[in-house]
């Protein structure tokens, strides 16, 4: 053995040595320290696995159980692998990346043309996919409200020298960038929303800040049940339920709000709207009416609904009649404002896009998981005594109120009453100076520029052009940094064919921290199945020039009809 021959070299080293240096061990040794080698790469090989909102969007559930992701998740994978923790005040929602400071290089293929019934339709005879994809995810994306791929995957919020400030702003990077990006383009996935902007910024209302700013999230609504017209799982539990309008506008800054409260009963089939109230801003009641359940009542649950059996005798709404009064009240672009507000719209049987929650955007105990009630938000912000009545809660009581702590919140700011933004700023205040920017977004390519990473986007003369407007954003930063730094390249790589894409993609992995190849791609019916094995190859072809460690992501973009899927995977010594 080897192990000694140069005893003024400590026995330890010279062995760690022979490990990475095969031509220094005999044959029979190889495979031995093959193995050892391994176990000590492996050690330091990031690894991407999935908390239970992937998993329920995982392909491995069942359709009518699943729940898509946006594809503003995957985005925020990919800023993950390159960027670090893009998120400082809680984990990503929907994946856990240990060891993601390792990940050595990212590669993402888009392949626009191709959705979620092309994958199911083919996937067993994708067998190289099938190998190396341990995670197939169902995404809504843009192509179902002809929105742009590119857009969506490109923009991302603010400079890294903006992250904190952001943080403290908005509670979270995730929030940041639906607040960043205009909110139509996630909402427009779930909602029929005509086009339009949101003009966030131009407001004279008397708010500190726009309204938008509180309302919640596709992801929120999705993730605190409210009722969604989203596919699956969804799908089949609100078959019933009605969206307050046809179509909806944007929502702006000047949106109005209303406040709304129901109360319900127990029937013989659950629980069931009996009243319903709303306010509008001058807290005048615009709507209120007693409604009949269809189900035998079995509890009028007077104590808290205050609704007694002489208050229904001679009631004859019924449930369809309030939906039909609703959808003629509101305008389409209302902002809806209550307290634990998917209970309500749970009763009402209906779905709308634009809600602020007060037990969400409100925060006295500085955790998010536990939230306040509304009586301990009128008392503590408002100084008002609600339901303290013998006689059970009013309706229009508790609309005003949850308007009333919105429009205070409105007059201050966006930390006001939330422990857990007062928290954070103090966080900031005593540990970070952040110089503040113009920008509000930026393309993923001057996150590049500024963290002095590479990237490169190859693509036909028929994807690159869309491209070319968040590179040449980024090129133009690039005077600010030459004069202070080397600065590293972003580029832009048009080819003739399909098939160049993917050489050239394959070629690049090496060289870049973030190699990005889209397609644009039609399968017909004919040949379908030669043309899906045709894609197994290229990605086989590119996984195969993938570095250790390094971040593979395929995206189906979807279709008009069909949603898309994400497929990922981190490059282990397996």
């Amino acid at each position: 053995m080897l192990i000694g021959t140069c005893p003024e070299e400590p026995t330890k080293k010279k062995r760690r040595k022979n490990l990475d240096t095969a031509d220094q061990i005999n044959e029979d040794e190889k495979p031995i320290a093959k193995e050892m080698l391994q176990k000590v790469r492996k050690k330091h090989i990031p690894n991407l696995r999935l908390k239970p909102a992937g998993d329920i969007a995982s392909l491995l559930t069942a359709e009518q159980e699943r729940i898509p992701l946006m594809l503003t998740d995957v985005q925020h994978l990919l800023m993950h692998s390159l960027f670090g923790n893009i998120n400082l005040s809680q984990p990503p929602r929907w994946y856990v990346l240990d060891k993601g400071d390792h990940v050595s290089q990212t590669t993402c293929i888009i392949l626009e043309g191709l959705s979620i019934q092309h994958w199911e339709k083919y996937h067993k005879k994708m067998l190289n996919s099938n190998k190396i994809f341990k995670h197939h995810i169902e995404i809504l994306t843009p192509s179902v409200y002809n929105g742009s791929l590119v857009k969506e995957l490109a923009l991302v919020p603010l400079s890294e020298n903006d992250k904190e400030a952001i943080i403290q702003k908005y509670g979270s990077m995730n929030l940041a960038l639906e607040a960043r990006k205009d909110l139509m383009v996630m909402m427009r996935a779930v909602f029929p929303i005509e086009d339009g902007d949101s003009e966030n910024y131009n407001y004279t209302n008397g708010d500190a800040f726009p309204r938008t700013q509180l309302i919640l999230s596709a992801w929120q609504l999705i993730e605190d049940n409210y009722p969604l017209p989203l596919k699956g799982k969804l799908q089949n539990a609100y078959a019933d339920y009605v969206m307050t309008k046809e179509e909806y506008k944007p929502v702006t800054a000047k949106s109005p709000m209303f406040g709304l409260d129901c109360e319900m009963c127990l029937t013989s089939a659950g629980s069931e709207l009996t009243r319903v109230t709303i306010v509008n801003e001058k807290h005048e009641s615009v709507y209120e009416t007693l409604v009949k359940p269809y189900n035998d009542i079995t509890d009028y649950l007077t104590k808290y609904s205050g609704i007694t059996a002489t208050l229904l005798a001679n009631v004859d709404k019924r449930l369809e009649d309030v939906q039909k009064e609703i959808r003629d009240l509101l305008p389409p672009d209302a902002i809806l404002v209550g307290h634990s507000l998917n209970t309500d719209l749970h009763a009402l049987k209906m779905m709308h896009p634009y809600v602020i929650d007060t037990s969400i955007v409100f925060n006295i105990t500085g955790e998010r998981c536990r939230k306040p009630k509304l009586k301990v938000l009128a008392r503590e912000f408002l100084n008002e005594i609600i339901q303290s009545g013998k006689e059970g809660h009013c309706s229009k009581e508790d609309a005003t109120a949850a308007l009333k702590v919105v429009q205070l919140k409105l007059k201050k700011d966006l930390e006001f009453g939330d422990a857990v933004h007062t928290k954070r700023k103090q966080y900031k205040e005593n540990f970070i100076k952040v110089k503040q920017k113009e920008e509000y977004a930026l393309s993923i390519f001057n996150h590049i520029i500024e963290q002095k990473k590479t990237s490169i986007v190859v693509g036909c003369d028929n994807i690159t052009g869309d491209y070319h407007t968040y590179l040449t954003q980024a090129k133009e930063s690039l005077n600010s940094h030459l004069k202070k730094n080397k600065v590293k390249k972003v580029k832009l790589c048009t080819v003739d064919g399909v098939e160049e894409v993917i050489s050239k993609l394959s070629e690049s992995v090496s060289e870049f921290n973030l190699a990005m190849a889209h397609l644009k791609l039609e399968i017909n019916t004919e040949n379908g199945l030669e043309q899906m094995l045709e894609i197994d190859a290229w990605i086989q072809r590119v996984w195969d020039s993938l570095k250790l460690s390094g971040l593979f992501v395929i995206v189906f973009g979807g279709t008009t009809d069909t949603n898309g899927i994400a497929m990922m995977k981190v490059k282990d010594v397996t």
